[in-house]
């Protein structure tokens, strides 16, 4: 019997060298995917006109569940201002002001501006509780319209695309972004138009540790101005549980509103905090 012949350190290395390549070269394809379908959501919401809006409003109707039931049911219109970021700005101060109002006289609302926020009633302004304001600065920056808007020039992002997955009945390819401090963000964007259609990340409670999570849904998109296509239907749910929902019927952008509308009335009462 013939000895089988002897392969030499170079053939071995020339064989092997395929095998080692394969997976870096998936990883690259799949990092570079993701990137991709984050500029096809942009280009999807309009580009730099998405990015240059400074405001909008929008006007509509939104419900509140509670184990599954509807707790409330309100006329509501919520105007929203994104300012240019600061990098001298402390921790907790955000690039975007938001105003909730839940009247038609406009004497029952929440103001959220740069990072802190109220409950403003015909008794005054009461400054929201600290976790209450954790929780909506985290959701805001784990937003992805508000990661479109300010943080993709990020250093230390990752990013990773995993492939297509059914949500909703839509088909959709998955976007995996993860920051420098190891936070991830998935969002799943339609494959028909690139446009997101849910977003979602983790977070823990920080008394309890215990995880939760806050999925965003965004449909029904429409032109809304300036070039800019949006969604003017709005759901969260969290571990599963629907919390909040928004139906817009009426949506302007750009519309240059005065100070005051993210300002605390002049003179009004500052009522103390809860405790």
């Amino acid at each position: 019997m013939q000895d089988a012949p002897k392969i030499t350190r170079r053939q071995a290395l020339a064989v092997a060298a395929p095998l080692f390549l394969t997976v870096p070269l998936r990883s690259q394809s799949a990092q570079e995917q993701g990137r991709q379908l984050v500029q096809k959501a942009l280009q999807a919401l309009g580009g730099e006109a998405f990015l240059n809006l400074h405001d909008q409003v929008a006007s509509g109707r939104a419900y509140s569940f509670y184990n599954a039931s509807v707790r409330g049911l309100a006329r509501i219109t919520v105007y929203d201002r994104f300012e240019p970021m600061r990098p001298d700005a402390p921790a907790d101060w955000l690039p975007v002001s938001r105003r909730e109002v839940y009247t038609e006289k406009g004497d029952y609302y929440s103001l959220f501006r740069n990072g802190k926020g109220w409950e403003v009633t015909y008794q005054g302004a009461r400054p929201l509780p600290a976790d209450v304001m954790e929780k909506y600065r985290l959701g805001v920056q784990r937003d992805f319209l508000y990661f479109l808007r300010y943080r993709r020039d990020e250093k230390g992002l990752y990013y990773y695309s995993p492939g297509m997955e059914i949500v909703d009945n839509v088909p959709t390819d998955v976007i995996e972004i993860t920051d420098y401090d190891g936070e991830t963000i998935k969002v799943y964007v339609r494959q028909s138009d690139g446009l997101p259609h849910m977003g979602l990340y983790t977070r823990r409670d920080p008394k309890t540790r215990i995880p939760y999570e806050e999925k965003t849904i965004w449909s029904k998109y429409k032109p809304s101005g300036d070039g800019a296509t949006l969604p003017w239907n709005i759901r969260k749910e969290r571990d599963g549980e629907e919390i909040y929902e928004q139906f817009a019927g009426e949506m302007k952008v750009n519309q240059n509103f005065e100070n005051d509308v993210f300002d605390l009335p002049r003179g009004v009462k500052e009522l103390p905090p809860d405790v």
